[in-house]
């Protein structure tokens, strides 16, 4: 039986990965289908809407079936997914594909990190962060790497079954590891529990930039700004590394600025590197704006997790996770929501949700929410 302590890491690197390839290849499979931003909004719409109750159901599959079989299960409906894409069989097929993803990504999500929330060792908050940090280097390099794969004449679809197959190994090393579980503290008091809603809408904000930052970016490299698939892919991959040095050092900043400012620093630089972003013909600028925008935004959910701890002593790791799970709702909105006004608007103007989230979360540091 292999231990946990090397299987988390290795999930969350491996799902990072998955993510920043399939973001840097989304464009040529949006391509292949002649899909605007609008019906591929459409298709991830779907597929959060059906994540959202199979995310529900994930909890329960880890109470009563155990963390292994749980992270093996939902990873296993990821790899389905992506073989189910791989096929490019029909616009029906790949919807359908798409839905299995989406809904496995979001319930392998929950599935790790309640797993991390839940045991002794990675619970930590430092530990906590290191994993997330792995996370966003699989991401970068996983953008990187296709980027530079498919600009060399690979065909993009043979990116999915490599990434299949690298999940159900994931599943296997989950479900063939120990785990030891943090015992329960008992139930968390109500007036907590809606005590979190603020901090939990500061990171739906967040998650929310951050989603949409790394779903539509390549394509709004190589669709708008008309870069290569190599530099397009350079999109989610600078999101993805700015994010690994955010939440490598996002706690330090945190600490000597106190909560307050860090998250006005945040906003304001979200603002101003999308605004660069959004206002230049040039990819390498964008790409340097974008670079700024997610460095900014990579400080917000830690600072808002270490509030939620803060404030609610030795409930700290529960409410912790309500604050992400509930926020996780903008992760699932935003990507969807910038394709529909994609469609309506255009893909630049409708990309201005992300600066405009990101000044709520900076006048929100003025607020009695940023305090400690």
């Amino acid at each position: 039986m292999r231990s946990r302590l090397s299987a988390l890491p290795i999930a969350f690197g491996v799902f990072g990965m998955v993510w920043g390839v399939w973001q840097a290849v989304l464009p040529d499979l949006a391509g292949r289908f002649s899909l605007s931003s609008g019906p591929l909004g459409a298709m991830l719409t779907v597929g959060f809407a059906v994540s959202l109750p199979a995310m529900l159901l994930t909890g329960r599959l880890l109470d009563r079936a155990g963390t292994g079989p749980g992270m093996a299960v939902t990873a296993a409906c990821m790899a389905a997914g992506l073989a189910v894409v791989a096929t490019l069989a029909s616009l029906p097929v790949l919807v359908l594909g798409i839905v299995l993803f989406v809904v496995g990504s979001g319930a392998f999500d929950v599935a790790i990190n309640g797993a991390a929330l839940d045991d002794e060792t990675w619970s930590r908050p430092a530990r906590l962060t290191l994993l997330h940090a792995a996370f966003s280097g699989g991401g970068a390099a996983g953008a990187v790497a296709a980027g530079a794969l498919v600009g060399r004449g690979l065909a993009f679809q043979a990116v999915y079954p490599v990434l299949a197959i690298a999940l159900v190994a994931v599943g296997v090393l989950a479900g063939t590891s120990r785990w030891r579980l943090v015992r329960s503290e008992g139930s968390v008091p109500r007036g907590i529990a809606l005590a979190m809603l603020p901090l939990a809408g500061l990171a739906g904000l967040a998650f929310l930039v951050e989603g949409s930052m790394e779903t539509w970016s390549a394509i709004y490299l190589r669709d708008v700004l008309g870069a290569a698939a190599f530099v397009g892919a350079l999109g989610p991959g600078a999101f993805h590394a700015a994010m690994l040095v955010g939440r490598l050092i996002g706690a330090g900043v945190a600490g000597s600025l106190g909560a307050p400012a860090t998250l006005l620093v945040s906003g304001t630089m979200t603002v101003l590197g999308m605004a660069v972003a959004l206002l230049v013909s040039l990819p390498v600028l964008a790409i340097a704006g974008m670079t700024v925008a997610a460095l900014g935004v990579s400080f917000v959910v830690p600072v808002v997790v270490s509030l939620a701890g803060r404030r609610v002593d030795r409930f700290a790791g529960r409410a912790a996770s309500y604050v992400l799970t509930l926020g996780y709702a903008g992760f699932l909105i935003g990507p969807s929501l910038i394709g529909i006004l994609g469609e309506l608007a255009g893909l630049r103007i409708a990309l201005a949700v992300i600066p405009v989230a990101a000044a709520i979360i900076a006048l929100a540091s003025r607020g009695a929410a940023a305090r400690s």
